[in-house]
């Protein structure tokens, strides 16, 4: 059809070449002028020798021949090709600078610009500056790549990195179970956390995998960026699982099993599985509580009730007027308010919201949040308040370790007493020492003014002859019950010295205060004593220096460290 021979003739128009004059570069690298030469296209005008030889004479380029640079236009290869030596191109030339961490496991470069009339650094070049810096090993080339392709020069960029070695380990031990209990809480810098969310008692079924032991680690060395060597250590020590009470080791001793239901946790470098009884509330439903393992309260604990637990034991609600042992910690969700007659003795942490009229001994660390009031409190390890308040006020702290709350004492000048950094079962020793002499000094002076008035009737001729007998015969009773309490005074003095002098406080133990210490506080350490000024003091640190408590301001964006598992000096 004619339309159709018609479209068949019409094909796409063939463009003519646009006209592109021909195009020169002149450059340096690596101690030579290159030239590179484009042709023109289509109609465009071809490069002139007269144009290379005027950029040559612009850059310092030594003279070539007319006719090398005529072949090399009529060529027009596109390629960079030398052209002559130019020793003095060096000085446009970009330059790398290698810099190596000191340790030897990076090293990174800066390149900085080429200037006119000098090439780009090149992959190759780069890599000839690493290996003449000494850096043989790690290099990653297509960062190198990327980095001349977007030409980030002026700022370092790492483009090697060395291997640490991988530390070698016999079997490890994995728990299934949360083996520190509490210690969350402890490294979280001190953040506040939801006791009422926290649990101790962990439920384990018979037959639940307790622990296991992972395959061990072989050590393989590092190496260096700059090809060095980094042997690897390994642990020689050997690791084996702890069978405890209710529990079963696999045949190979790989794995750890719970034989019965109950509260699993790690006592002595040993997984046990104690029984857990749970109950709603203690009162005169239940009566007091005796139990070998652990003890969960849902409720509250009724005023005079006692608890005791070989394990753990945890209160949901409040504990009044009540007595509460653990061999393992306590965690009272809410608090206690023992209207001075509560009692609380454990043999790990306490964690409790607040302390209130209540004396605690306590073997790990008291872990309080809003506060200690109307208390004795002696806490082998740490005592920190960290909730909102965190405040002590009118009470006697007997810590071992370190001390930290907001506020210490009150406006009202409360009597509060804070001890730290000694033993305290020295500490209450030697308490309990002085307390003695003059508990005896007390009844010395009572007898011997006894023994005076009996000695004036006795005198005075006032007795008829039977009386006076018995008064003689009370003579010698009182005399000989002088003698003996002088026996014990001797005895009691002649044992305090010793005791004071091994009253030396650590130097790791500090007392923070974050906000304010009142009037009425008093802090020792040993036998150095702090009393704070009538105006009180704010945002301290103390601690025992060689012959007197020191002082330091207290940074809440510098806070010091408390080290909870390292013991104390």
């Amino acid at each position: 059809m004619p339309g159709s021979r018609a479209r068949a003739t019409l094909g796409p128009m063939k463009q003519k070449p646009a006209a592109e004059n021909g195009k020169f570069d002149l450059f340096y690298r690596k101690g030579w002028a290159y030239l590179t030469v484009r042709p023109p296209e289509g109609t465009g005008r071809p490069v002139y020798p007269e144009e290379v030889e005027n950029r040559m004479k612009l850059l310092g380029v030594p003279r070539v021949g007319a006719k090398t640079i005529r072949d090399l236009i009529e060529k027009g290869s596109g390629e960079a090709v030398p052209l002559v030596e130019w020793p003095g191109g060096r000085s446009l030339a970009a330059s790398i600078i290698v810099d190596i961490a000191g340790d030897g496991m990076s090293a990174s470069i800066t390149v900085r610009p080429p200037k006119k009339g000098a090439a780009s650094p090149m992959l190759s070049e780069v890599l000839e500056e690493l290996v003449q810096a000494g850096v043989s090993f790690g290099i990653d080339s297509e960062c190198i790549r990327g980095l001349l392709f977007r030409k980030d020069y002026g700022k370092p960029v790492p483009v090697a990195a060395g291997v640490q070695p991988v530390f070698g380990r016999a079997h490890r031990a994995v728990h299934h179970f949360n083996a520190n209990r509490g210690k969350p809480w402890l490294e979280m810098d001190f953040g506040r956390i939801n006791l009422k969310e926290l649990n101790f008692i962990e439920n384990r079924k018979a037959g639940d995998l307790l622990a296991e032991l992972v395959p061990p680690v072989v050590a393989v060395d590092g190496r260096k960026v700059t090809g060095e060597t980094i042997p690897a250590a390994t642990d020689s020590e050997i690791v084996k699982l702890g069978a405890g009470a209710n529990t079963r080791l696999s045949p190979d001793g790989t794995r750890l099993y719970a034989e019965c239901d109950g509260n699993v946790r790690l006592a002595d470098g040993k997984i046990l599985i104690e029984p857990v009884i749970t109950v709603r509330n203690v009162n005169y439903e239940t009566g007091n509580i005796r139990f070998d393992g652990s003890v969960v309260i849902e409720g509250s604990v009724a005023d005079g009730f006692s608890v005791e637990a070989g394990g753990d034991l945890q209160v949901g609600n409040s504990v009044g007027k009540a007595s509460l042992k653990a061999g393992g910690s306590i965690l009272l969700k809410t608090g206690i308010n023992g209207n001075g007659g509560g009692a609380i003795d454990c043999g790990g942490d306490l964690l409790a919201r607040y302390i209130v009229s209540c004396t605690v001994t306590c073997r790990g660390n008291v872990l309080a949040e809003e506060a200690i009031m109307h208390s004795r409190i002696t806490a082998f390890k740490h005592c920190v308040l960290n909730g909102r308040r965190s405040e002590v006020i009118a009470s006697d702290l007997v810590v071992g370790g370190s001390f930290w709350c907001k506020k210490l004492g009150n406006f009202n000048e409360a009597a509060t007493k804070l001890s730290i950094g000694v033993e305290p079962i020295l500490l209450l020793e030697y308490r309990a020492t002085a307390a003695g002499i003059n508990r005896k000094q007390d009844e010395w002076d009572k007898v011997e003014r006894q023994l005076e008035q009996l000695g004036k009737l006795i005198k005075d001729g006032r007795a008829d002859s039977p009386a006076e007998a018995r008064a003689q015969q009370a003579r010698l009773q009182l005399q000989a019950s002088l003698d003996g309490i002088s026996a014990e005074i001797a005895a009691l003095r002649g044992k305090f010295p010793a005791l004071r002098d091994r009253l030396l406080p650590s130097r790791r133990s500090i007392a923070v205060i974050e906000e304010t210490m009142f009037k009425g506080v008093v802090v020792t350490f040993g036998n150095l004593e702090y009393r704070v000024p009538d105006a009180g003091i704010r945002r301290t640190i103390l601690k025992a220096g060689e012959n007197q408590i020191l002082e330091s301001g207290f940074n809440f964006n510098e806070k010091p460290e408390l080290v909870f598992d390292a013991p104390e000096d």
